[in-house]
């Protein structure tokens, strides 16, 4: 079995159910972090041990991982705001409840003067990005479904690895500045490893050393990017919190090989600290022949 097939076979078992929250949300210009506490608290009030699942994670405390993610849609003048929620292991199971939790938030309001929102409308999005017509939880899909965004094989094709959102990823506590793909596929599997049952675990971990030595064989550019810090106020803790990133992106001018279904599934769960508000999305973009030289 090849490792792409190896991937797409571990990816069959984590499914995803992401949709578009289409928006108004009159006098208050709101943010997925902002959402997120609303939300949260409706759910909170609604079931608590159901909040824990989903907004903390479940298993080991140091492997926990929420259960969606929020993030800005991409922008669309007839449809702002909106926003993209991609549920995914508890949260599936918890679909009716979470649904229910934002008709709640809806009426508790955001910002200071707690001024009430509507979700216009919601759409079940597909493994292209596009919106479908249902939006059931039945819909959910499989991440080794998650299309390629690009015309042309994914493997040989050359493309960009852009992070338009802030990507936190740290070693030692440190934060990486110049991220590598090997960097990037070190982070994707951490974030497949508390989806899948431990048997796939398993597999994974033997899978990680092929995945890091095809990460490093693989013709890079260097890393092109800056420092983006941001900082926001944390309820839970009753203070801001400041959230260091790089925004920037990596080109591949010969393609990701068989690495590519680790990065379609990387456009949907994101990578590194963060994920939970729309940090370390990944976009992948076309590169341009004159972009793709000089290969390192």
């Amino acid at each position: 079995m090849t490792l792409e097939s190896s991937l797409r076979r571990l990816l069959t078992g984590i499914r995803v159910l992401p949709r578009r929250l289409s928006l108004s949300t009159p006098g208050v210009q709101a943010t997925a972090p902002m959402l997120r506490g609303v939300w949260g608290a409706a759910l909170h009030d609604l079931d608590s041990q159901a909040y824990l699942t989903v907004f903390e994670g479940e298993g080991r405390s140091t492997r926990r991982s929420p259960a969606f993610i929020l993030r800005p849609a991409p922008y669309d003048p007839e449809d702002a705001p909106a926003l993209e929620w991609v549920s995914f292991g508890a949260g599936l199971r918890h679909d009716a409840l979470l649904l229910r939790a934002w008709d709640i938030a809806s009426g508790m309001g955001l910002g200071p003067d707690r001024q009430r929102f509507h979700v216009r409308v919601l759409r079940l999005l597909g493994p292209d990005g596009q919106p479908c017509e249902s939006s059931g939880a039945d819909t959910a899909w499989p991440l080794s479904e998650a299309a390629w965004p690009l015309a042309g094989p994914p493997a040989s094709t050359p493309c960009r690895l852009t992070f338009p959102a802030p990507l936190r990823l740290l070693r030692r506590h440190r934060l990486l500045a110049h991220p590598t793909l090997a960097d990037l596929v070190v982070a994707g599997a951490r974030r497949l490893q508390p989806l899948l049952t431990p048997e796939d675990q398993e597999q994974l971990a033997a899978l990680r050393p092929q995945l890091l030595d095809l990460a490093q064989s693989i013709a890079t550019l260097p890393w092109q990017g800056e420092r983006l810090d941001l900082v926001r106020y944390s309820a839970r803790q009753q203070s801001e919190i400041e959230m260091r990133g790089v925004t920037g992106h990596l080109d591949l001018p010969e393609g990701p090989g068989d690495l590519w279904p680790l990065l379609a599934a990387a456009q949907w769960l994101h990578l590194g600290k963060g994920a939970v508000v729309g940090l370390g999305q990944l976009v992948v973009e076309p590169l341009e022949p004159a972009e793709g030289r000089q290969a390192g």
